[in-house]
């Protein structure tokens, strides 16, 4: 009884593992198709997208608890995808990550905000990247600081 017990528990996890790489399967065809399905200007594009951040400064400083605004603007002539985050610069940790909806927008403000949480002096780096939709990628980053 306890192996055919086994035996169902083993068969239920091995279903379970395939369930979710099947799934797994769908999302990254589901993606690529979805990338396929609009129109990408294939070289005819040659200009990054454009990042202007307002907010915060160079090397500002913050309290443990402060909320750090993240303030901007983003534009190109057909936006695809933004990243936003935060991390640590002594280990590349994400402090902060934001990933909003810009697909086809032609402008974007930014305008994200991270209560910030650490235990010792922090150097950080917040890190803006966007790309279009001819997969032309532009970056800013900026350095602050945050006191426990």
């Amino acid at each position: 009884m306890q192996l055919a017990n086994y035996s169902i528990m083993k068969n239920k996890n091995l279903k379970s593992i395939l369930s979710v790489l099947l799934l797994g399967l769908v999302f990254v065809t589901a993606c690529k198709k979805e990338d396929d399905d609009h129109e990408h200007n294939s070289g005819s594009d040659t200009t990054k997208p454009a990042i202007s951040l307002t907010s915060p400064t160079s090397m500002q400083m913050y309290n443990n608890g402060d909320t750090v605004k993240i303030r901007g603007m983003v534009t190109d002539a057909s936006l695809h995808e933004l990243l936003i985050k935060i991390t640590r610069d002594s280990d590349g940790t994400v402090l902060f990550q934001e990933t909003p909806t810009v697909h086809d927008l032609t402008s974007f403000s930014i305008n994200s905000n991270w209560k910030s949480q650490v235990t010792d002096h922090t150097n950080a780096t917040v890190v803006v990247l966007a790309e279009d939709h001819s997969s032309n990628v532009a970056s800013d980053t900026l350095h602050i600081h945050i006191m426990p």
